[in-house]
């Protein structure tokens, strides 16, 4: 039984190589799962394999049966034996994983055929390079801080139109230490105090006026009879 030889490597570096040997009655799929493990990818998105013509030009596509192929018709990998689509001795694919995500494309060339051997097929025949990560590792500098979000139950009082000091307030407070100037809202509340406290004794005051005036015209009367 004829075995295949293919040549494997990444299309934007050409130094990471893969070698794999594969029977001529194995299908895309076993292809497909041995150049996931080779690579160290996880396989866990949707691949094709297409014949490709001597330019690499894409032709007839073999697809993964996936969940992403649900309602999809086409020629399926684990349906399709290699030998089907091994028409040439240079014959080439183009390999494509995750088309949505990172759109990795690898590049195959069959290399020669060579006797089946007592081993276990598919086979890794040589390793060179070591393959980018399927995902990006997102480092620490990438990462934005997250914004805080401020508290909606703080109250702002704006208290810039209320500038009014009263005079006993600031004999009281003083004009302002070390630690920083009167908070215009504590000099406000003890400034209305004072008012208060003023008005009150000018009433009072006015109160006294007037029973004295009273006094002096029952006396007047009482003289007067």
């Amino acid at each position: 039984m004829a075995v295949y030889r293919f040549k494997i490597y990444f299309e934007d570096d050409e130094t990471i190589i893969r070698e794999v040997d594969i029977k001529s009655t194995q299908t895309f799929e076993n292809f497909h799962t041995t150049i996931q493990g080779s690579i160290g990818f996880d396989g866990a998105h949707p691949t094709s394999f297409f014949v490709s013509s001597e330019g690499w030009r894409k032709g007839k596509e073999i697809i993964l049966l996936h969940k992403h192929s649900k309602g999809l018709k086409g020629t399926w990998m684990h349906e399709t034996k290699i030998a089907t689509y091994v028409e040439d001795p240079r014959q080439k694919f183009v390999y494509e994983f995750d088309p949505e995500g990172g759109n990795w494309i690898l590049l195959i060339e069959l290399m020669k055929i060579i006797p089946e051997a007592s081993v276990t097929y598919p086979r890794i025949n040589k390793s060179v390079g070591i393959a980018p990560p399927q995902y990006k590792v997102t480092s620490a500098d990438e990462i934005l801080p997250v914004e805080e979000e401020e508290d909606e139950t703080a109250v702002i009082v704006d208290d810039s139109e209320d500038r009014y000091i009263h005079p006993e307030a600031v004999e009281h407070f003083g004009a302002g230490d070390d630690d920083g100037p009167i908070p215009h809202m504590v000099v406000k509340e003890v400034a209305v105090e004072m008012a208060d406290e003023e008005a009150i004794e000018e009433e009072t005051g006015d109160g006294e006026a007037f029973d004295e005036e009273d006094e002096s015209a029952e006396q007047h009367e009482e003289e007067f009879e």
